[in-house]
């Protein structure tokens, strides 16, 4: 069995960092987060951040609500919003696992490299 040790300072973070070209990481986290990136930005709205807390809360309503001091009604709609705005079931671990590379990939980039046009 071969393993591969992968330094616990830089986590995941450091890994996707490692990875490359950095075009190609930039152009899946914008496929994958420009649809919410542009809602939030045309309405005021904070989609992108309860994305973030429901990946990073594991999934949970009840924590997701509490990292961002809401209810979880209101959770549930943002969550709706997301969805529909993706056209996908973010409760699916794979879609879920995609959504969560892609929002650590813009971690580990520039603000600018990230920009897209309207």
């Amino acid at each position: 069995m071969v393993t591969v040790s992968i330094p616990h300072s830089g986590g995941l973070e450091a890994l996707l960092a490692s990875l490359g070209p950095a075009d190609t990481l930039n152009d899946f986290a914008q496929r994958h987060l420009a649809p919410i990136d542009t809602y939030d930005r045309q309405r005021g709205t904070a989609l992108m951040i309860t994305l973030e807390a429901f990946l990073d809360a594991g999934a949970s309503l009840e924590a997701t609500a509490l990292r961002l001091g809401t209810h979880r009604n209101t959770v549930r709609y943002r969550l709706r919003c997301i969805a529909g705005l993706l056209d996908r079931d973010i409760h699916d671990p794979r879609v879920a696992l995609e959504l969560h590379l892609a929002l650590r990939i813009r971690e580990t980039r520039s603000p600018a490299s990230l920009d897209t046009a309207p």
